[in-house]
């Protein structure tokens, strides 16, 4: 993990999201997010869950939404709508 210095010199480490493998949701039907209904992606997201559990992909979610708040922020949204119904239905 590389470190860097702060501006009182104190180090820290440096997080990064690790690699996201494309398409594991696919497989489900969860894809294109900004077309699809949410009765459809609650649908493949409960499959999923089946499959991965509940945290994965709280993760998987979280992670795309995350890297793509800036870069298309209306498909972001539709990911953190996801992540957060997830964890209201799977504590």
């Amino acid at each position: 993990m590389a470190t860097r210095k702060n501006k009182n010199g104190s180090v820290r480490g440096t997080r990064r999201i690790g690699p996201l493998r494309r398409g594991e949701l696919k497989q489900f039907g969860y894809t294109n997010v900004t077309t699809l209904s949410t009765e459809k992606r609650h649908k493949a997201l409960k499959q999923a869950v089946a499959i991965y559990g509940a945290l994965a992909i709280f993760r998987k979610l979280n992670a795309v939404y995350v890297l793509t708040r800036k870069t298309s922020p209306g498909s972001s949204a539709v990911f953190k709508m996801d992540r957060d119904w997830v964890r209201t239905l799977f504590p």
